[in-house]
């Protein structure tokens, strides 16, 4: 035990110390920081932070100028002279532009936005373009004639499709329940090949530049080829799950406190339509996914005799977490293809697939438990494998493919 936690220690301690560690964390904090500020961020880097100015000639005889609300970014002024007037007034800069509103023949409303010398810029366009939309909604209804307050009653009325199922007298999720467990899915996915793709260069690497310095000879002798494997797994996973609780937890504390809890309260209601099992379950494949492939990362690097050749040795694994991160983007549009079903259950993608079908589908529970019974059971014969394997490999320094290589080390493990 002593020199596991010695070996522990050393491969932690060296690691959480190392300055591209600590400036890769920084990094991240700081993009998780710019996340939040982003708003804040754009308005500074805005090149016009003044509200634009529009004054509106409203010819419908209907009043729909009062239906335009003005905010932080359009202000709107209702304008009683005539349109060559209103032109005027932006020619000598007393506005921005000027917002027409007119009927047509058939008595639908049309809307034109003037300016003097150069159109608005394209994000002034475009939330004029969502007011006039509403505004259009809202003139239509009041045609009906309708008064103001039953027209934005119409338009706020939201109605959420409640899924039953006859044969099983069970309620399925809705909708919109299945479109943010598909978005949390993406997020888990991105999360794995990000984390497991860093990490397994870097248990590869360590390991390679132990045998390619010859410290590893010097190590297993004082010790053996189990305590060392132990000790370097556990201490780059436990260095992988410092890290995201580190950023996890800056997260949470950032939504929390800016914003005056904006975001939390967002988070909150963002989250509170995905089942709590749905949680559980993807935490548990989040961290077989990097218990598997940091195992298989120790068994690649305890194989290539330099640093040099880790890239090639985890080439395949690399292949296959991105077959397996372009499968789970792929479910995102339809996440009951057969595709999504069957690369479900495959272990070394089913951590980024199956997420995404407990919390996008109405499958049963079950599925996903046999999925990851499947992926336990297969670290569990990596690691047994490992155990055996590793006894040849860390002192294996034959020249040639990993095929040759393997042989020689399953020769001397027996």
């Amino acid at each position: 035990m002593n020199k596991f936690l010695v070996l522990f220690s050393q491969s932690y301690l060296s690691k959480l110390k190392a300055k591209s560690f600590l400036i890769t964390t920084l990094i991240m904090l700081l993009a998780i920081f710019a996340a939040f500020m982003w708003p804040t961020i754009s308005s500074w880097l805005s090149s016009n932070n003044k509200a634009v100015k529009i004054v509106i000639v409203d010819q419908t005889r209907l009043n729909t100028a009062a239906f335009f609300k003005s905010d932080n970014h359009l202000k709107f002024k209702n304008f009683t002279g005539t349109l060559d007037q209103a032109d005027q007034s932006v020619k000598k800069k007393k506005a921005d532009g000027v917002l027409l509103l007119d009927q047509n023949a058939s008595g639908q409303l049309t809307a034109q936005i003037r300016t003097a010398d150069t159109a608005l810029e394209l994000n002034y366009q475009q939330q004029l373009d969502h007011y006039v939309q509403n505004v259009n909604q809202l003139f239509t209804i009041k045609q009906m004639n309708l008064t103001n307050e039953q027209a934005q009653r119409i338009l706020s009325s939201h109605l959420t499709l409640d899924q039953h199922t006859m044969n099983t007298q069970q309620e399925g999720k809705s909708a919109d329940s299945k479109t943010k467990a598909t978005l949390i899915s993406y997020g888990i996915a991105f999360l794995i090949y990000l984390f497991v793709l860093s990490y397994l260069s870097m248990i590869s690497s360590e390991i390679a530049a132990e045998k390619d310095t010859r410290i590893m000879e010097i190590i297993i002798s004082s010790s053996s080829p189990l305590i060392h494997l132990l000790s370097r797994v556990t201490g780059i996973l436990s260095l992988a799950f410092t890290q995201i609780i580190v950023l996890a937890g800056a997260a949470l504390i950032m939504a929390k406190t800016m914003n005056h809890g904006e975001y939390w309260n967002s988070v909150q209601s963002f989250f509170s339509t995905v089942s709590a099992a749905y949680f559980i379950y993807a935490i548990l494949f989040f961290v077989l996914a990097c218990i598997l492939y940091t195992l298989i990362g120790a068994v690649l690097g305890s194989l290539v005799n330099k640093v040099q050749d880790v890239g090639q040795a985890i080439m395949p694994v690399t292949f296959a977490l991105m077959i397996g991160f372009f499968i789970a983007i792929s479910g995102m549009n339809n996440p009951d293809t057969l595709l999504i079903k069957v690369s479900s259950y495959i272990p070394f993608i089913s951590s980024m697939i199956m997420p995404m079908r407990i919390g996008a589908t109405d499958m049963g529970l079950w599925e996903a438990a046999v999925s990851l019974i499947l992926l336990a059971a297969t670290i569990i014969w990596l690691f047994l494998f490992s155990l055996r394997f590793y006894k040849g490999s860390v002192l294996t320094y034959t020249s040639g493919s990993f095929l040759k290589k393997m042989k020689q080390a399953l020769s001397l493990s027996k």
